[in-house]
C-alpha cells in the first residue's frame, strides 16, 4: 500500500467513522475560532507571574510576556513558512480529490500540504507549554498542547486535510515553536 492510499483510507476512517452530532458542531467551530480558547490560559500565565517570584525576588511577569511575543512571532513566521511549501507542494486538498468526502463547511481554495491551522496551533503552543515551566504547572501546561492537537483533529474530521498534512503541520509548528523559545532562553541566558 503505498502513503497516499493509506493517508486517504485514515482520512476515510476519520472524516466517516468518528462522525456524530456533538462532533459536527465542536469540530467546525474549533477550526474556525478554536485558537481564541488560549485566551483562559494566557491570563492565567499573566496573573501567576505577576505573582510568583525567583530567588532574586523578581517576578516572572517579563517572562510571561516575552512568551506572548515569541507565540506571536512564531505565528507569523509560520505563516510564512506554510503559504510558502503550499506554493511549493500544489497538493490538491481531499474534499476535491476524493469523492463522497463527507463535508460539512466549505472548502479551501489553497492547497493541502501542510495544514495551516495546525502549523500555527503547534507553532504557538510550544512556547507556551516550554517557557512556562516556572510558572504554571505541568498539568496546565499541557492545555496549549492539547488544544493544537484538537485543531489538528479537527481539519481530518472536517476533511480538508490529509493526515500527512497534518503530521507535517505538526511537526514544522513544533520545530518552529522550539526554535524560537531556545533562541529566547540563550538571548535571556542571564535572566531566570
Amino acid at each position: 500500500m503505498d502513503i497516499q492510499t493509506f493517508d486517504t483510507q485514515l482520512l476515510l476512517l476519520i472524516n466517516r467513522g468518528a462522525v456524530n452530532g456533538p462532533f459536527d458542531v465542536l469540530m467546525p467551530a474549533l477550526s474556525a475560532r478554536g485558537y481564541l480558547l488560549i485566551i483562559p490560559f494566557i491570563l492565567a500565565m499573566l496573573f501567576r507571574g505577576a505573582i510568583q517570584k525567583n530567588k532574586q525576588g523578581k517576578t516572572y511577569f517579563p517572562t510571561a510576556l516575552w512568551t506572548i511575543a515569541i507565540a506571536v512571532c512564531a505565528l507569523y513566521f509560520s505563516q510564512w513558512v506554510v503559504d510558502t511549501i503550499k506554493i511549493t507542494v500544489a497538493r490538491e486538498r481531499p474534499c476535491r480529490a476524493i469523492e463522497g468526502i463527507r463535508l460539512i463547511v466549505a472548502c479551501p481554495k489553497s492547497f493541502s500540504m501542510p495544514s495551516s491551522h495546525t502549523i500555527m496551533s503547534f507553532a504557538a503552543a510550544i512556547p507556551f507549554f516550554y517557557l512556562t515551566k516556572k510558572i504554571i504547572t505541568l498539568s496546565w501546561r499541557l492545555y496549549p498542547l492539547l488544544l493544537a492537537s484538537f485543531i489538528a483533529f479537527s481539519r481530518l474530521y472536517l476533511g480538508v486535510h490529509y493526515p500527512t498534512d497534518v503530521v507535517a503541520g505538526i511537526l514544522l509548528g513544533a520545530v518552529i515553536g522550539m526554535g524560537l523559545s531556545l533562541l529566547y532562553q540563550v538571548m535571556n541566558s542571564n535572566g531566570e
